[in-house]
């Protein structure tokens, strides 16, 4: 996982926002299955900096709720996209796999006519 996306863990818990490499990094929100959340700043897959919260040196720096929520969006639509492109994906195969059918099925009736047309030539009786 790489780049902003939206992942569903087996225990319930979603994350929402960036990833890098596989790991939690940049804005996200972390949401346990009971609807509790962590918001912030992740760096290797943990809350760095939570939202609206002082840093541990003392200094006043910190991420706006609002921005995180953004990000959330962003991820949100992502996800979205990515899955109406397997969707499209998907129809697209179904598509080409009944176009093969169909075009070996032509190949098929064409090879048929032309041992039909070979065997009454051969044998003298031509079908008019």
């Amino acid at each position: 996982m790489h780049g902003f996306g939206v992942y569903e863990f087996g225990n319930g818990h979603r994350y929402e926002g960036a990833w890098h490499e596989g790991r939690r990094q940049g804005l996200g929100m972390y949401t346990f299955r009971n609807g509790e959340t962590q918001a912030g700043h992740w760096e290797d897959g943990v809350l760095s900096c939570p939202t609206e919260q002082t840093t541990r040196h003392g200094s006043s720096f910190s991420i706006s709720h609002s921005k995180v929520l953004d990000t959330v969006q962003q991820a949100r639509k992502a996800a979205e996209k990515a899955h109406e492109v397997v969707k499209v994906e998907e129809r697209v195969n179904r598509a080409v796999m009944v176009a093969n059918r169909a075009a070996n099925a032509a190949r098929v009736a064409a090879t048929k006519a032309v041992q039909t047309q070979t065997f009454y030539r051969s044998s003298g009786d031509d079908p008019v």
